[in-house]
């Protein structure tokens, strides 16, 4: 289990909204850029030995409760144990009082590591663009 000293809030600058763009960018959304997928969101730093990871959160208020949107992850250090990564990820979900997790991702390997960690596909994107939008 992921201790709470080793996940920590940080305050967004735009740094750090750049350093987060190529997660962003990794968005199954069209025309959706870092500030249409950070807005609204916190910022929580994880380190766990010798990895660092970035991750950005938005909780969601719905009819049957909160859900935690994770909307940007940026690994800049050894790679992260995806047990630590998930235990990180529920460990801010609680502190929101979420109840749910989601996440968009087109990556493979994210896509692998949630589903190891009991995350489960609930559907499949599909995008086109139109005119000029590719």
């Amino acid at each position: 289990m992921v201790r709470a000293a080793q996940v920590m809030p940080l305050e967004w600058t735009r740094a750090m909204v750049e350093a987060l763009a190529p997660s962003v960018a990794a968005s199954p959304w069209p025309l959706e850029g870092p500030a249409d997928v950070l807005v609204g969101s916190s910022l929580f730093e994880l380190t766990h030995a010798g990895s660092h990871l970035l991750m950005a959160v938005r909780p969601v208020s719905l009819a049957g409760g909160l859900r935690l949107d994770v909307v940007g992850l940026l690994s800049d250090g050894d790679r992260m144990q995806s047990a630590a990564i998930d235990a990180a990820v529920e460990y801010v979900a609680r502190g929101f009082g979420c109840s749910a997790l989601a996440m968009c991702t087109v990556s493979d390997h994210l896509e692998k590591t949630c589903a190891r960690n009991g995350w489960k596909k609930t559907g499949v994107v599909m995008a086109k663009g139109v005119g000029n939008v590719q």
